[in-house]
């Protein structure tokens, strides 16, 4: 059994932690906005909202988590297996899809609130654990059973909260907007402090160099940023062009039934 001792040590650069926290906060609140449209539109167009929705909601959840991950920082280079990280968004994508469909059921019993959060915490969890199998380094990733163990429960716990505010928020009032903070914020902070624990789970035992087939180096943070910024300009122009098109294409519709 290897010490303890002989494990790398990593450290945080906690201005990229609190970036990923506060993507974590923006995804929960486009869940929550995003559960109230797709409840509200028509069964011809509840497909469309209800698969961009998974996208948009997998995509925020993977883009924290990712940020986490390169907010952590090893006396090591490390790079990523990008089969293995485009699994891990699919995985999320898929969980994602299964959270919006039981929040935007017209009725949301126990089971199916338990049903959905399972599914989901376990979609978030795989997520998580996928990503970090995407890691190569010239270490071999161990870890503690126990914290992972609690990084899976918290992650279907907050899942459960996250389904339970999604599906009371669904109706627009003039509160929707101070209430949907509140809660993405909950939901954000509950999503980080799963990922963190999941994080705090692994230690990295020096080993061989890794085999970099199909593996990529990731930019530093302060690169990536511009390219976050550039990339969030042109995915909202998008949304926006998108949105208006199925609204337009659904006023035609109704138009055209009276």
């Amino acid at each position: 059994m290897i010490s303890a001792s002989a494990a790398l040590t990593g450290s945080y650069d906690y201005i990229e932690v609190a970036r990923s926290v506060f993507i974590a906060i923006v995804a929960s609140y486009a869940a929550l906005d995003l559960a109230g449209r797709v409840t509200a539109a028509k069964s011809g167009i509840r497909l469309a909202w209800l698969s961009g929705g998974a996208i948009a909601m997998g995509i925020g959840i993977w883009a924290m988590h990712f940020k986490g991950m390169l907010a952590f920082h090893l006396p090591v280079p490390v790079e990523y297996h990008w089969p293995t990280v485009l699994a891990s968004l699919l995985v999320v994508i898929l969980a994602s899809a299964v959270a919006l469909y039981v929040a935007s059921r017209p009725k949301m019993g126990p089971v199916e609130a338990l049903t959905g959060s399972i599914f989901m915490g376990a979609g978030i969890a795989g997520m998580h654990y996928i990503g970090m199998a995407a890691m190569r380094l010239p270490a071999v990733t161990q870890y503690s059973p126990f914290l992972v163990t609690c990084s899976i429960l918290l992650a279907i716990l907050f899942s459960l909260i996250a389904l339970l505010m999604a599906f009371g928020l669904r109706e627009e009032t003039r509160w929707s907007v101070p209430r949907r903070l509140g809660s993405a914020t909950v939901m954000g902070v509950a999503v980080s402090a799963m990922h963190y624990t999941g994080m705090a789970a692994a230690g990295f035992i020096p080993a061989s160099p890794p085999d970099l087939f199909h593996a990529v180096s990731i930019p530093p943070p302060w690169q990536l940023w511009s390219f976050y910024c550039d990339l969030d300009r042109t995915c909202g122009r998008r949304h926006y062009i998108v949105r208006g098109q199925v609204g337009a294409r659904y006023q035609r519709k109704e138009a055209r039934r009276r």
